[in-house]
């Protein structure tokens, strides 16, 4: 009865020793040596442990809740990515290239108001529009971090259905297939707006935008373009959809200019461009559901370009198909196969995918991906771009990729 007694006082004392600013690993030490004495018992030890731990918890809970973080942080959403890749690429006419390279992107969200909102992103690369990438080169040098984007966002609560943009933003157009026509890391620079409205079993949607291509000091006229992207998405049945737009693209002052990061495959004048580029793009995706469980997911995919400026080299167009799962986890898988061709003036030649015939026009490529979810947030996979010269000499370009891409 004594020894129970004298168990109890001690584990009242240690209850006590909770509120005394000792350290954790202090109090398991003290627990732990008068279980070895037997003045407490296993189970009493591990008792007060738990009752420690749980008030300890408690204390971190409503000294955070107490602490007075500023608004915006609270208001913020983060998310980024950081992407490793092996790249072999052969060029005629070029020496066969091996490099590693490397990709980090970190984006946030903060919301100002119900209405308003800034968006803003850094990431990794040069001041080239169509690369986010870092070779690893130049005896381990440190690169800069640049800013990637940064726009504000108005969605009036009286119109749920409708966002404006402001700044340099993440292409707000519909890209099916990723599209051959824009490069993926291209942020345009202006205003734009997007509308959606949804109904049973059909949406309607619209993009729209005034966009600046150049600012020409001792020019009066810059280089400009509009956009706008009317399109509708219909469910066919509970399985399938079927999703189209067609995009205008009127553009301004580009004749007779030149265009910083130009591919050089346009058609040239004395240095300077010698065509307008007035564009029609008809776009289109045909998606469905099998329920099979090892590919669940089906979708082809096409789009076709048209600048109604020229008569020469005007057109091109890309189709594939893509398989698997719409959104990769862990021991999920994607794949897809396309073909694109685009001739010399359909298009003009600073948006085009970079990796694709180093992102020219007067080109036809095959392309070939695939992709595997090693966790939910860490993806491995591969893509081979084979292109060639459509006009003129022949000229191959051979790209192989080997990805892993961690989320977070």
């Amino acid at each position: 009865m004594q020894k129970r007694t004298i168990a109890g006082i001690l584990a009242i004392m240690v209850l006590l020793l909770l509120q005394a600013p000792a350290m954790a690993g202090e109090l398991d030490m003290l627990v732990e040596k008068l279980v070895d004495k037997g003045v407490l018992s296993k189970k009493d030890g591990d008792l007060i442990l738990s009752v420690q731990k749980s008030e300890k918890d408690k204390a971190n809970k409503e000294l955070i809740s107490t602490v007075a973080l500023p608004a915006f942080i609270k208001n913020t959403q983060f998310k980024g990515d950081f992407r490793l890749r092996y790249e072999s690429k052969e060029r005629d006419g070029k020496a066969d290239q091996h490099r590693g390279r490397y990709r980090f992107r970190l984006g946030g969200l903060t919301k100002i108001d119900d209405e308003f909102e800034v968006g803003y992103g850094l990431a990794s690369g040069s001041a080239d529009p169509r690369s986010t990438n870092q070779s690893f080169t130049n005896s381990f040098e440190t690169p800069d971090i640049r800013l990637d984007y940064a726009y504000a966002s108005y969605k009036p609560k009286s119109l749920a259905w409708l966002q404006l943009l402001g700044g340099q933003m993440p292409n707000p157009l519909w890209l099916p297939g990723g599209s051959f026509l824009w490069d993926n890391d291209i942020r345009p620079q202006g205003i734009s707006a997007v509308m959606n409205r949804k109904f049973d079993g059909f949406e309607l949607f619209m993009t729209s935008g005034f966009w600046i291509l150049d600012e020409v000091s001792d020019r009066e006229d810059d280089p400009v373009m509009w956009v706008a992207q009317p399109g509708y998405k219909v469910s066919l049945g509970k399985q399938a959809y079927f999703k189209n737009a067609v995009g205008l693209y009127q553009f301004s002052n580009v004749e007779g200019t030149t265009l910083d990061y130009s591919s050089k495959t346009n058609t040239l004048a004395g240095g300077v461009l010698a065509e307008d580029y007035d564009a029609v793009v008809v776009s289109g995706e045909l998606g469905y559901n099998t329920g099979i469980a090892l590919m669940p997911f089906v979708s082809a995919y096409g789009e076709y370009v048209n600048n109604r400026t020229t008569s020469e080299d005007d057109s091109g167009y890309g189709y594939g198909i893509k398989i698997g799962h719409e959104k990769l986890k862990q021991g999920l898988w994607q794949a897809g196969v396309g073909y694109h061709r685009l001739e010399r003036n359909a298009w003009l030649d600073i948006f085009p995918d970079s990796d694709t015939f180093s992102g020219g026009t007067n080109m036809k490529a095959v392309l070939a991906k695939v992709a595997y979810g090693l966790r939910d947030n860490i993806e491995l996979g591969a893509n081979y771009i084979a292109s060639e010269q459509l006009s003129g000499a022949s000229l191959d370009d051979d790209v192989f990729q080997v990805d892993m891409t961690f989320k977070f």
